[in-house]
């Protein structure tokens, strides 16, 4: 297992890119809640804004055999990050507007979505390369650890919502139980989470 794993460079940078890009995508619709109840004050427009999102993946997913074709594999992955990363940074800095804001996240998704859908070729490359490494062929290996990592990358993300929640200092009712500063600031936090955390997970990624 050691060899196998620890050898093969290019898994290990899969594993790594997988366990950032999952938790920034994981913990969007987490926090895409929190924020249509409590920034926007309209839990209704959590449906809309996810519609827009998840179409834009689906276009995303549908683009990706012609960019693969035209960029490779691994620059598709990157061209997806740099869009996501940006967009949820920009998304970050200006000011909330529904529809700039619905723009910017469904553009984070149609980044996020690139990479997500080229990692399963990715992982057969990597199976080559290990191959080639150390002559013996293990898949069962290399794909139990590439699932783990997706597993570990999903369970952050669980984990991150909670303490960041607890972090920035958000209670039940904060709109009264807080004062009018700490209130906003607890929204800010909001924002922050759902847009900056992926920004810089998505650039590490």
């Amino acid at each position: 297992f050691a060899r196998t794993v620890f050898t093969n460079k290019a898994l290990l940078t899969l594993v790594l890119m997988t366990i950032f890009s999952i938790s920034a995508y994981n913990i969007m619709p987490t926090m895409m809640a929190y924020f249509a109840q409590y920034n926007l004050a309209n839990v209704e427009l959590l449906s809309v804004i996810n519609f827009f999102s998840i179409g834009a993946s689906i276009v995303a997913i549908l683009c990706i055999p012609w960019l693969v074709k035209r960029l490779g594999k691994r620059n598709t992955a990157l061209l997806g990050f740099v869009i996501a990363a940006a967009s949820a940074g920009v998304n970050f800095l200006v000011p909330t507007n529904i529809y700039v804001f619905t723009a910017l996240y469904a553009l984070t998704f149609i980044g996020v979505a690139l990479p997500n859908g080229v990692t399963w070729a990715m992982v057969s490359d990597t199976i080559d390369y290990g191959d080639w490494r150390t002559g013996v062929r293990r898949e069962g290996i290399t794909y139990s650890m590439f699932n783990f990592s997706r597993k570990l990358a999903q369970a952050l993300a669980a984990g991150m919502a909670g303490v960041g929640l607890g972090m920035i200092g958000y209670v039940k009712d904060f709109d009264s139980a807080l004062g009018v500063a700490e209130a906003d600031s607890v929204r800010a936090g909001i924002k922050g989470l759902l847009t900056l955390y992926p920004c810089i997970t998505l650039t590490l990624a």
